[in-house]
């Protein structure tokens, strides 16, 4: 089957017209060169009909338009909770302990890159397929970086708009990048990559170049634009756990707003220790050398609870932006949307409180899905494989999955629960294995998005065992977008079209921010996007093209059989649906 053509309206701003790529070699070090980058060719939807055969559509209808922004890790690069220097540990031969983003040297301006995204995603406002204007937005969770207030309150005001102060303690960057963090006999450490000119690993070894005056500008403050029209949020383990891993520590909270930030490895630190020895004593990370900095209040700990409670406060829609009265209360993160026509959105909390980067889902939360998806089946399977027929054909409805880890990442190894907040805990925790066979009992569910692998990837998943009961495969399209905080920094537009013969396309298009790739240092923020960018490109740890995904997991066109009748139904969503204007 043809690809869709794409929309002139909208096209041209997303990676349909021209990409980003690696260019000239900007310098080279003892171990590697840094590139510039520059525009390359634009890509366009490549079919896939892995789940269902291709067939010439009738007509295109919309039936659902969004935006999915994922792992933008909003830090505060000054903060004493930061770890920074484990990150020299990462190329250990050994399996280090999980910290091996714990530096990246783009960090301190993820904010204007995020900007710098929104303000592309409004400007491109429609479908590049049909032109329809998006609906909503979804951020799958690590939107901030080390459960930090500040940092979720920095999130709020760059999604809803306003000025963003992302400075924090003393009037004066106070972080490891800084020249004047540097002793008299040794300079700066030259394990972290310094805008300004002072020799260090990244430039000897990987060529990285100097941009004075950086860090000052990334604590300027500056006006964000919003995100425009509706916007949803999700929970992922650097929005609930300390550095992404740790479960509450009432030690580590003191330290978070107190003076002292480590900067140097504790007597007797072994970078190939266990995990669960580390998760014991979190605190010994902080037994090392350091330096004070300004105190700061609002780098105080947030709790599940109130980071529902944040977002709820937010003036803008929807309300709560997905999360309920209900969450807020029990201190939950999992909810489900129906007020789009035709659909059911479901958002699942994967962040085990127990500890540790990767997810897994809890018995109350995995036996609450199982019901929130029988309330929108006609026919399902049983847990034992037989088909349940309800007769009620008026309960069907489409179902989107939403969620921080996918079901490749939900591998979690511990069950242990959080010591400090018992009544949030949900044992025992299943993983993703367990996760896709229940679902796979209900056929209406025709897509799962996203992210926290930071790469790009569609897999479908198909149960050989059943068959979508309009004859079709049995599975769904399982969507990873990658990171805003790593290269290659992008986010995904997703529309869900009826193609008007009993087939469903699932189109997905990248977008690049639209700063220039190389940046100018007259552009404002799009000047600091642009050196964001590529800094991410050239991190000898995190720079990978692989993260980019293949040509396969980009712009695309996901083909999947109607699990339903959709006759007449396209064009009731299309009338009946909430179309929020843009605000420009």
């Amino acid at each position: 089957m043809a690809g869709a053509r794409p929309d002139t309206r909208s096209w041209t701003l997303t990676t349909l017209a021209r990409t980003i790529e690696r260019g000239r070699v900007l310098d080279e070090g003892t171990d590697g060169a840094y590139n510039r980058l520059k525009y390359g060719r634009g890509e366009p939807y490549l079919f896939r009909g892995d789940l269902a055969e291709g067939a010439p559509p009738r007509f295109r209808r919309s039936l659902l338009n969004l935006v999915h922004y994922t792992d933008m890790q909003l830090a505060d690069p000054q903060s004493p909770l930061r770890v920074e220097y484990l990150d020299r540990f990462s190329d250990q031969e050994c399996e280090p302990i999980p910290f091996s983003g714990a530096f990246r040297p783009q960090e301190a301006i993820h904010f204007q890159a995020f900007e710098q995204m929104l303000r592309t995603v409004r400007k491109i406002g429609t479908s590049p397929v049909t032109g329809e204007p998006f609906q909503f937005a979804i951020c799958t969770g690590d939107n901030i970086d080390n459960e930090h207030f500040n940092e979720l309150q920095w999130f709020i005001g760059l999604m809803d708009g306003g000025i963003i102060d992302t400075n924090s303690g003393g009037p004066e960057f106070e972080g490891v990048q800084a020249v004047s963090w540097g002793t008299p006999d040794t300079g700066p450490d030259p394990e972290y990559w310094h805008p300004d000119p002072v020799s260090d690993k990244y430039k000897v070894q990987y060529g990285f170049p100097n941009y004075p005056g950086l860090l000052e500008q990334a604590i300027t403050p500056f006006r964000a634009q919003g995100v425009g029209f509706p916007w949803y949020s999700c929970f992922g383990n650097h929005d609930g756990l300390i550095q992404g891993n740790f479960p509450e520590n009432r030690t580590m909270e003191t330290i978070a707003v107190e003076r002292f930030k480590a900067t140097g490895t504790p007597p007797g630190f072994n970078p190939c220790d266990e995990f669960q020895n580390l998760a014991d004593h979190p605190e010994g990370l902080f037994a090392g050398g350091g330096r004070l900095v300004m105190p700061d209040d609002r780098r105080r700990l947030v709790s599940r609870q109130e980071y529902v409670a944040v977002h709820r406060n937010s003036p803008t829609e929807p309300k709560g932006h997905g999360f309920t009265k209900e969450n807020e209360d029990t201190g939950t993160a999992y909810y489900f949307d129906d007020r789009y026509p035709l659909f059911r959105m479901i958002t699942l909390d994967t962040t085990n409180p127990g500890g540790e980067s990767r997810g897994s889902i809890g018995a109350a939360q995995l036996a609450w899905l199982e019901q929130r998806l029988i309330e929108v089946h006609s026919k399902y399977y049983d847990a034992a494989g037989n088909v349940v027929d309800t007769g009620d054909p008026s309960r069907d409805r489409l179902v989107v999955l939403f969620s921080h880890h996918g079901i490749a990442t939900m591998d979690n190894p511990f069950v242990n629960p959080d010591p400090f907040t018992p009544e949030e805990n949900d044992q025992p925790r299943s993983h993703g294995p367990q996760v896709e066979r229940l679902v796979h009992r209900f056929p209406n569910v025709i897509l799962w998005v996203n992210g926290h692998s930071h790469a790009n990837e569609i897999r479908p998943r198909i149960d050989e065992t059943k068959r979508n009961f309009q004859g079709g495969k049995n599975g769904f399209w399982d969507v990873t977008t990658s990171g805003i905080c790593d290269w290659p920094t992008q986010s995904r537009l997703i529309e869900i079209i009826d193609n008007g013969n009993g087939l469903l396309s699932i189109f997905c298009t990248m977008v690049d921010h639209a700063a220039p790739p190389v940046p100018r240092s007259d552009a404002g923020i799009a000047f600091l996007a642009s050196v964001h960018r590529e800094l991410a490109a050239n991190d000898p740890q995190d720079g990978s093209d692989t993260r980019r995904g293949e040509p396969a997991d980009r712009n695309v066109d996901l083909v999947i059989q109607a699990p339903f009748p959709l006759s007449g139904a396209a064009a009731v969503a299309r009338r009946e649906r909430r179309r929020p204007a843009m605000a420009r």
